[in-house]
């Protein structure tokens, strides 16, 4: 019977470890070679004011949390949402706590064309542990830019981004993306063109080696093309699914109760063997 103990005890131990580990479970960060949100919807293009909406309903999914949108937008406005309020902000030095919001969307700098990690406003520990909490992160126009190299990983990694800012060669501008299966399962579907949705294109074994495994947008095939023998390349390309794709973590305060009452069933099963074994 003690070895009953010993096993019960290593049971308990074990499900305190299933139970703890989704505590610091890595959120999702996604790359986008679009500025469809911060210069197209803007100005009033319908198929990019269908694509912002889509994006807050594919990034916040059932939760009931704003979401922040960072980053200076001379044209104002964020296109709409039909499912979470927006909350916008120049930078994060106003966001308050970060675990407020359902998901945090870095919009390209002035709405266009270039990352702007200028947005995160020092605030990297902050943003590293929403991420690490499960927070969902998207980078607009992401282009390789080293200030974002804390929350990506790798380095130099503009030099395996095609477009604008990168150092690959490919089109600086196109309507030629294509949404994919997963990126359909994510809550996206195919944009209507406005122009230019894509300015940047990601190297999908590059950035697959850093986690960037799923891709909702592959790129028009002209990046491929453009850099032969280099594999294929993703327009909205991420490490994990967004919330409506299933990329949701509970609350670390109910993980925080789950654990307490595994080792509260833990306990009581000890004291059970321990008055068969010894009373």
């Amino acid at each position: 019977m003690i070895k009953t103990v010993s096993l019960i005890g290593a049971a308990v131990l074990a499900l305190g470890a299933i139970g703890a580990t989704p505590v610091m479970a890595r959120g999702t960060i996604i790359l986008e070679g679009s500025d469809s949100i911060g210069f197209h919807a803007p100005i009033g293009q319908v198929p990019a004011i269908q694509y912002s909406d889509q994006t807050w309903s594919a990034l916040g999914g059932s939760s009931p949390k704003p979401i922040a949108v960072v980053g200076l937008n001379v044209l104002g406005g964020f296109g709409t949402s039909g499912t979470h309020a927006i909350v916008s902000m120049v930078d994060l030095s106003t966001a308050g706590a970060l675990s407020q919001y359902s998901a945090v969307y870095f919009m390209a700098g002035f709405g266009c064309c270039d990352s702007n990690p200028a947005a995160i406003a020092g605030r990297n520990v902050d943003v590293t542990n929403y991420y690490n909490a499960g927070g969902t992160i998207e980078i607009g126009n992401y282009d390789g830019d080293a200030g974002w190299d804390f929350l990506v990983g790798g380095s130099n990694n503009s030099a395996w981004v095609a477009g604008v800012g990168g150092r690959l060669t490919g089109p600086s501008c196109t309507d030629g993306e294509t949404v994919t299966a997963l990126g359909i399962s994510n809550g996206f579907t195919q944009p209507g063109p406005v122009g230019c949705w894509t300015h940047q294109a990601y190297n999908q074994t590059y950035f697959g080696a850093l986690g960037f495994t799923k891709s909702y947008f592959d790129a028009d095939p002209a990046f491929a093309a453009s850099n032969p023998g280099t594999g294929a390349y993703s327009s909205l390309l991420s490490n994990g699914n967004t919330i409506t794709g299933g990329g949701n973590v509970p609350e670390p305060a109910a993980w925080t109760m789950m654990i307490m009452g595994f080792g509260l069933i833990g306990a009581t099963m000890r004291r059970r063997v321990a008055r068969v074994t010894f009373g």
